[in-house]
């Protein structure tokens, strides 16, 4: 069965025009109209010397990709959040939103991928009624980037307090 299914040529379209920068987002390039914010199951960003001396034991590895998981999970549960992928080449390639074709398809992509070898395999979303893109990313991180502060705030006051309660 198909994890995903396209989205209508009006919907398309729609995206489109929410999120006209989203290749250059997902190669992570800087621009002045975005701001990225990261979500990390540290309390502090790690120094180089915390990073490089941290071997986690098979337990907290699970336990950090859990702690995740269940941050995506709520998200999931309460706004629309939709994948995508690129068509064509370069300087022609454009954003193919998809929904999912299942609540199981949507927990099963929703889950870590953090232990592959390539990113490939990373979640990559939008969330709509955000505004926002929401990135899987290496060391336990996931990155949400907004071209608003007010929807920075919407997400912060809604999703995120959420996560926190939960």
């Amino acid at each position: 069965m198909r994890k995903f299914i396209n989205l209508s040529k009006y919907r398309q379209k729609e995206l489109n025009s929410n999120f006209p920068e989203l290749f250059e987002i997902y190669g992570a390039e800087d621009s002045s109209h975005y701001k990225r914010v990261a979500v990390s199951v540290f309390a502090h960003w790690l120094t180089r010397e915390e990073f490089q001396n941290d071997y986690p034991s098979r337990e907290v590895h699970l336990q950090r990709n859990e702690a995740l998981y269940n941050f995506a999970k709520i998200m999931a549960a309460n706004t629309e959040v939709l994948n995508f992928k690129f068509k064509g080449k370069w300087d022609k390639c454009y954003p193919c939103f998809r929904k999912f074709s299942s609540q199981e398809a949507m927990l099963d992509y929703l889950q870590p991928a953090g232990d592959n070898d390539s990113s490939d395999k990373f979640c990559k979303l939008v969330l709509p009624e955000f505004n926002a893109v929401y990135f899987e990313s290496w060391d336990y991180r996931m990155f949400f980037t907004f071209k608003t502060i007010v929807s920075y705030l919407k997400l912060k006051n809604g999703l995120v307090k959420q996560a926190y309660i939960a």
